[in-house]
Formats: structure tokens, sequence, C-alpha cells
């Protein structure tokens, strides 16, 4: 028998809940979780967050973001209130560009009913591409990649199968949701031994080994490369937004750690030799072609891979030809890669930010692909050979050399925002409430 006086102690308690206060603070954390979830910086999270508590009417925020959390403080009418969300890394290009859009359009004063109702549209909104697509898409991407890695045909004859193969079991290892790091480990093994394979195939066909064989031998994995969380890690990083900047750098290097171990194991059993390959030889004007075009579709398919819509990732692939073709100018005159990839990454920045202006696209989801072109994925490779060798020397230099293009990579990008972003320029505290104005310039 239910107590008369509990029941009524619990309906008292109910009326001194701020209800008002609950459901405005529900719906800016979930524009919050949802942006986070979809892989972007810590800036943006906050901005979208800001843009919503600015339309339903919260007077007062503060929001601590880090890589799968959000500790969210309201503030309304004199009353407070804390929330905690918790969300899993991973990245939906085409959700970040919707959600940005959302904040820009809301009106000054919107019930948290039409709100929760924007907000529903978008995660109901499936990927944009097939599976079947993605497979396909991916495989080009890496095969490109190959090419740019002074791979010849039949490097990219294998790399084709191989990447293709492995992406679409990575993508069912995914769904089954097994440990992130054992997923990406097996992935990687499978693509490089999937790779030795069809390898080895054309040798019996044609008799010969390829002299050029170890320059696919990494690109058969490379879709596996954390391209957003280190790309969005070094511009938290920039902004010395610790909290959410470095949990997103470790996660990063322990994923580039696990694709490295899952190639070596591969590399050693092969005995792969860890020695870099000779530049192509032949028609220059044959040679610049495939490089043109696999810098082309190289950053497509990645783009694809993270679900950006078609026409930007059209756009991304235009601006990976312009700042690619100068970064391999460079190489080819001497000039040493971590040079190349800062000069590189300036103009892949620069040029995404002027098509975003001009073409009404969102900068983030048009840049990382663009940057992936000059992941220094064969030199790590070198470097875990070269200690499996004994050879300390060649190791710690492939190593150094692999740190210094990573962190050209970041900084190139982190220069060309300052250049043309007033929040990457400046380091500001950030207000309690951003002001709606700020959050909706159609900065992206």
């Amino acid at each position: 028998m239910v107590d008369e006086h509990e029941v009524d102690e619990h309906e008292y308690e109910d009326r001194l809940e701020p209800l008002h206060l609950i459901r405005r603070s529900h719906v800016v954390l979930r524009a919050g979780t949802l942006m986070l979830g979809a892989g972007t910086s810590g800036l943006r999270v906050r901005e979208v967050m800001g843009a919503v508590a600015s339309t339903v009417g919260v007077e007062q925020l503060h929001a601590q973001v880090t890589f799968t959390n959000i500790v969210l403080t309201v503030g309304r009418r004199g009353i407070f209130r804390t929330q905690v969300a918790e969300t899993r890394p991973s990245v939906n290009a085409d959700r970040i560009s919707m959600l940005q859009t959302f904040a820009h359009d809301l009106p000054a004063r919107a019930t948290v009913a039409d709100v929760e109702e924007r907000l529903d549209a978008i995660e109901r909104t499936p990927r944009r591409y097939p599976a079947w697509v993605l497979v396909i898409l991916v495989a080009l991407a890496c095969a490109s990649i190959a090419v740019l890695s002074n791979g010849g045909v039949r490097e990219v004859a294998a790399v084709l199968p191989a990447s293709a193969i492995a992406y679409a079991l990575h993508r069912v290892f995914s769904r089954l949701q097994l440990n992130t790091l054992a997923v990406v480990t097996t992935s990687a093994a499978i693509a490089s031994a999937a790779y030795v394979g069809f390898a080895t195939i054309l040798t019996a066909v044609l008799g010969s080994p390829s002299p050029r064989f170890a320059a696919g031998f990494i690109c058969a994995s490379i879709f596996l490369i954390p391209g957003f969380p280190l790309v969005t890690a070094g511009l938290d990083l920039t902004r010395i937004d610790l909290d959410v900047g470095l949990p997103r750098l470790t996660y990063a290097f322990m994923v580039i750690l696990a694709i490295a171990i899952g190639v070596w194991l591969v590399a050693v059993v092969a005995g792969v030799s860890p020695d870099p390959v000779a530049p192509l030889t032949g028609s220059s004007a044959l040679i610049w072609t495939a490089r043109v075009a696999a810098s082309f579709f190289a950053v497509f398919g990645w783009a694809t891979m993270f679900n950006v819509p078609f026409r930007t990732a059209l756009a991304a692939g235009a601006v990976a030809v312009l700042g690619n073709v100068p970064r391999l100018v460079m190489l080819d005159h001497g000039v040493k890669a971590h040079v190349a990839t800062f000069v590189a990454c300036v103009i892949f920045g620069l040029l995404c930010a002027v098509a975003a202006r001009w073409f009404s696209m969102t900068k983030i989801i048009m840049t990382v692909p663009t940057l992936l072109v000059s992941i220094p994925g064969s030199s790590a490779l070198r470097t875990l050979i070269y200690f499996d060798r004994a050879d300390v020397t060649s190791a710690i230099e492939s190593g150094v050399s692999t740190v210094l293009v990573v962190i050209a990579m970041i900084a190139g990008l982190s220069g060309a925002r300052m250049l043309t972003d007033p929040e990457w320029a400046f380091t500001r505290q950030d207000p309690a409430l951003p002001d709606p104005s700020k959050v909706r310039t159609g900065r992206r």
C-alpha cells in the first residue's frame, strides 16, 4: 500500500523541479553530443551549443568538452542545472555540415520542441553512400596513394583488391562493436597480407618480382589512418583546448600504432624491405598525369568514406591537386619532406577556406581529406622494420622524419586557419554564452 504522505512528498518535489530549464538543458546538450559524436573540434561543439542555448532562452552556459564527454551547466532566472553526456568517437562529415547549417539558421527565438524536431531530422538522416560504392572508392583512394608513393601498375593492381577486401571486413568488424584497436590491427594485417598475396600472384603470372613491391605495401591499409581525430586534435591544441585535444591526439596515435603493428607483423613474415622505393621513371607527362589523377581520387575516395557531401568531396579533390602538386615538385627537387608538407598544408587550408566561403561549404570536412595525401605512412612502417632489424640509427632517422611530417601537417593547417579565421588567430576565454551574431556568421 502506497503511503499518501510519500506520494504528496514526491508531487511536491516534482513541482520544485525547474522543468523549463531541464528541457532547455537537454536540447542544448543533445546538440553538442551530436556534434561531438560526428568528430569535429571542441570549438565548433561549443558554438553549436551556444546557438541552441541562445535560441531557447538559456541565459548562462558553460560547457567542458572532452573527446567523448560533455559536462554542461546552464542557468536561467537564477537557477542552474548541470548535465553530463557521453558519446563514442566516430566520423560523420555530413552531420557536421548539417549541424553547422542548423546552428547558423536558427531563429532568434524558438521553442524546445521546434529545436528537438530539427535535431530529430538530422539524426535520422542516413549516410550518403551505400557500402558497395564506398568499397570501390576507398580501394581507388588506396591505389592512388600507391601511385603517389612511387608504385607502378603492378602495385596498383595488387592494392585495389587488397584494400577493398580489408575495408569491407573492417566495416563488418566495426558493426560487431569489437575492440577498436583490435579491429584496426586485424584490418591492417588483412590488408597487408592480401596485398602480398595478390602481388605474389602477379609475380607468378609475369615471371619476375616487382622492384617497387614495397611502395604499395602500406597503401592497402592507409584507409585506417585516423584523419579526423588527428587533424581536429591539432586544431584543438592550437587553441590550447587541452581537455579535448590531448585525448583526441592520444586516440589518433594509438590507432596509428595499431595500424603499424598490423602491417609490421606481415612485413616481418613476408620479408618486405624497408628501404625507400626509387622515383618513377618514364614519360614525364604520363607520370604527372598519373600523379594529378591520383591526388584527386585519393582525396575524393577518403572524403566519401568520411560521408562528405558529393559536391564538397569534388571540391576537396580539386584542392588536393592544387596543393599536392607543389609538394611533389618540392620533393622532386630535394626539399625536405616536412618542409614540403608544411607548405602544401598551408595551401590546402587557404584554398579550403576560400572554397568554403565562395560555395557555402564546411571547411573542416573539406580540409581533413586533403591533408591525408601527405600522411607519412611508409616512413612510419620503415621505423618499425628498422627497429625489428636492430638498425637503431635508421629507425631513429625514419621515426624523427615521420614525427616532423605529422607536426608539419598540423602546423600548416593551423597556420592557414589563423590567417582565415579569427577564432584561431586569437586565444580568448570562451564567454558564458556565445554571442549569437558570432555563431551565425557562417564561419565553418
